[in-house]
């Protein structure tokens, strides 16, 4: 029998946005306020800051702020991504360059985006993809360099009464220093009210006090964390009925509830219940308990075992004492697993704190949570394997 080819509406991966970015409005709504303060009031905002355990989304949300920016007023969006041990400040002056070439070239009234290493040149009239042969970095850049790659790129959009986005990901990565001259160069442009909207995303840990730079610690600050039910719920369904193919409420039900609301988790067991229900119109109980168990698997190979090789010894015994609390369905706190270890709640906290902000673990208020249900049970399974 053949079956028609239908995309899967459901994108588990890094960087690959949701066809439904279900509960996310709050921080969207403040970059759009951002960029309205930027494009219509002539004052530079205060930089957005977007931090959150890995597979929340935040690379994601960046993306929707660029495709905002260049929608609403045509502005050019210039990506970086900060790399372990290097410096990204030549990458970052070189991709300001480029964006001031694209505003030199572009017709008025034209938007344009940097996208990685190519340019998107069909909004510029040109018609198709201009490719940017990559230049070798200089090892350092200044920060009169960086001063002037910013200026003459700003100073280009304003030739066009438009703007410039700066995103700059894996923060947490960055140097201290390094960072510090960013926010200074920053911090001293702001009198001039350029049109300038600066987000940054990371780890928890771009908060640690040893890694503080006053001026972002005057930024606006988003934690992006797991989905409520109700948003959980949207972001399954949503894609199903665009696609034809919708949940009964009872499949959903298992979905949400095996997903835990982790953003990328509520991805992979989307894909896994639309693969499992090819042959059919919708997705029911059937469908999405063979997808839960397939999405586990899924999880087990990848998300947990990288998390688990990740995490020291001391850590290690951290999970675990907290997996046994919450698969006894016990009231999970740092307080009770530090019970469970026989130690004070003061002894361990440093190794709640690394956890929550490697992303491993979730806090909320007095309570710690797995970034999916499954996670647990997983953990006391592969420590007593580990142990036999």
């Amino acid at each position: 029998m053949l079956v028609a080819r239908v995309p899967n509406p459901y994108r588990p991966g890094f960087n690959q946005t949701p066809t439904a970015l279900a509960g996310r409005e709050g921080v969207l709504a403040a970059f759009r306020e951002a960029l309205d303060v930027a494009a219509l009031d002539a004052r530079t905002p205060r930089p957005l800051l977007l931090t959150g355990g890995r597979g929340v989304g935040k690379t994601v949300v960046m993306g929707e702020a660029a495709v905002m920016a260049a929608t609403d007023y045509g502005w050019l969006t210039v990506p970086v991504e900060v790399r372990p041990r290097s410096s990204f400040t030549p990458q970052l002056v070189e991709r300001l360059s480029i964006a001031r070439d694209l505003y030199a070239q572009a017709p008025a009234g034209r938007d344009v985006e940097v996208v990685s290493t190519k340019v998107r040149a069909a909004v510029l009239g040109l018609g198709a993809e201009v490719e940017l042969r990559r230049r070798t970095h200089p090892a350092s850049t200044t920060a009169g360099e960086l001063d002037a790659a910013l200026a003459g790129a700003v100073e280009a959009a304003e030739a066009h009464s438009a703007g410039l986005v700066v995103t700059l990901d894996e923060i947490h990565l960055a140097e201290r220093a390094e960072l510090a001259d960013l926010a200074a160069t920053l911090q001293q442009r702001v009198p001039d009210g350029w049109p300038l909207v600066v987000v940054m995303a990371g780890l928890p840990s771009m908060r640690e006090p040893r890694r503080a730079v006053t001026y972002l610690e005057r930024g606006e600050w988003h934690v992006l964390g797991p989905l409520d039910p109700a948003a959980s719920r949207t972001a399954l369904e949503r894609p199903a009925i665009a696609a034809g193919r919708p949940l009964s409420a009872a499949a959903a039900d298992l979905l949400v509830d095996a997903s835990g609301g982790y953003p990328y988790a509520i991805q992979v067991l989307g894909h896994h219940a639309w693969r499992t229900s090819a042959h059919s119109d919708g997705i029911d109980v059937r469908h999405a308990r063979a997808a839960v168990a397939a999405g586990q698997r899924d999880l087990e190979a990848g998300l947990y075992a990288v998390r688990w090789q990740d995490a020291s010894p001391r850590e290690r015994e951290y999970l675990l004492a907290l997996a046994k609390l919450s698969s006894e369905d016990v009231d999970a706190t740092s307080a009770g697993v530090a019970r469970r270890l026989g130690r004070a709640p003061s002894d361990v906290s440093y190794l709640r704190d690394r956890l929550v902000k490697k992303g491993t673990l979730f806090a909320d208020g007095r309570r710690l949570h797995f970034p999916t249900p499954g996670m647990a049970e997983w953990i006391v399974r592969t420590a007593d394997n580990e142990d036999q």
